[in-house]
């Protein structure tokens, strides 16, 4: 895939995905996907410079399998996204793959192709929440496939699924976000086949914002669907009713235009919740759930930290199980330890999406470091709890993401 350096410098300026506009893309199933959703917030468009003229047909469109190793470098990433060695069965040779974690976790990569793209998965569901887990694919800034659920891997499936067909020859952006959070399984992106050559990765955005959570940031029964007049439903924990790519704080990282990082798992506290290790000890991690326990060297530091945790610590302090003092000396902790890690950042504690009794406590904290003149930030945000098992529901998430959103343009001084 060698590119004259002319081409290589247009390819930077251009940036312009009109060029090759989906003529068709459809989804697994063959369904029409080029609409957008109706309630979701519009992410951002961010100002393209002028194009520069680019021959589309200098490229070779022959039909190439792109493995991850050749794949990852012109990937630009979402959270703690790694390339790594891996096996699921000790007969199996490690080989490398695209580990899509946490929450959110993503890939954007550019090609200049045409016809059909595809891409290879390997996913090991641990079936907590159900055997599948679900990813979103977007082609050319369009979702792809149904809203609630674009594809279903089951257990230990290494299966190829379609991205994108009938493509027009020319230059496509491509976007695979994990939608199912890091305990319910291990998912991989193996390979990528496309008729054409990748291009240069998308650029970073001007801002990076970090997500620390708990289930409401996994987006935990978001989908649940409304069961008012007396409907059976199914178990709210299931994985098809959780999509973390629609929450409240990735909704509104998208809608700044920023790039993010989700960093969550339901049930989890600062000091107190419902497992063994709290997010005091597990946050410089790579990934505890998925058993990457090396430290996370946070090669990006965060412009704004957004942490909303305390629900779970909260529900213990209420049945007797922790101090409220403890509990207030975690909160004062972790704002520590996040910000030994990004240094420079903005600290934002948004908090009162299911859980408002520990309210005044984190302000106490946040004004102890010396609040907003120091960059530290209360948000108190609100939930209708009409979601999965008391959560908030999508439109809750949307709704608190339009108040995020304000807040994260004013501490970052957005015009």
């Amino acid at each position: 895939m060698k590119k004259p350096l002319k081409i290589i410098a247009a390819l930077m300026l251009a940036l312009v995905i009109a060029l090759g506009m989906v003529s068709c893309v459809k989804g697994p199933g063959g369904e029409d996907s080029t609409a957008k959703p109706d309630t979701t917030p519009e992410e951002t468009v961010q100002p393209t410079p002028e194009a520069t003229p680019v021959d589309i047909d200098a490229f070779d469109y022959s039909e190439k399998t792109i493995a991850a190793a050749e794949l990852f470098p012109f990937c630009k990433t979402q959270g703690r996204t790694i390339i790594t060695d891996y096996a699921f069965k000790k007969s199996e040779t490690p080989a490398p793959g695209i580990a899509l974690d946490y929450s959110a976790s993503a890939i954007e990569f550019n090609a200049y192709c045409e016809g059909t793209v595809t891409a290879t998965f390997r996913v090991k569901s641990t079936g907590i929440g159900g055997a599948k887990l679900y990813v979103s694919v977007y082609v050319d800034g369009q979702q792809v496939g149904e809203k609630r659920a674009d594809f279903r891997m089951t257990k230990n499936a290494a299966t190829e699924y379609t991205l994108a067909e009938n493509l027009q020859r020319g230059l496509h952006t491509f976007r695979i976000e994990r939608q199912t959070e890091a305990e319910r399984g291990l998912m991989y992106i193996n390979s990528v086949k496309l008729s054409g050559e990748l291009a240069e990765k998308p650029a970073d955005s001007k801002y990076f914002i970090e997500v620390i959570g708990d289930s409401i940031t996994t987006g935990y029964g978001n989908l649940y669907p409304d069961l008012s007049d007396g409907e059976k439903g199914s178990n709210a924990a299931f994985n098809e009713y959780q999509d973390g790519t629609r929450t409240y704080a990735v909704l509104a990282a998208k809608a700044i235009g920023a790039d993010y990082s989700v960093v969550a798992q339901q049930g989890i506290g600062i000091i107190k919740g419902h497992y063994p290790h709290v997010m005091l000890e597990k946050y410089t991690e790579t990934c505890y759930q998925c058993e990457r326990h090396e430290e996370w060297t946070f090669p990006r530091k965060a412009d704004v930290v957004v942490i909303n945790l305390g629900t779970n610590d909260a529900a213990f302090y209420g049945v007797g199980q922790v101090t409220l003092a403890k509990v207030e000396q975690g909160i004062r902790d972790f704002l520590d330890l996040v910000k030994e890690k990004n240094p420079d950042a903005k600290i934002l504690w948004a908090y009162g999406m299911m859980d408002t009794f520990l309210c005044p406590y984190i302000e106490k904290a946040i004004n102890e470091k010396g609040g907003e003149a120091a960059g530290y930030y209360f948000l108190r945000l609100t939930s209708n709890g009409e979601g999965g098992n008391g959560h908030p529901s999508l439109q809750a998430h949307i709704n608190n993401a339009d108040t995020l959103k304000n807040k994260l343009i004013e501490i970052l001084g957005i015009s």
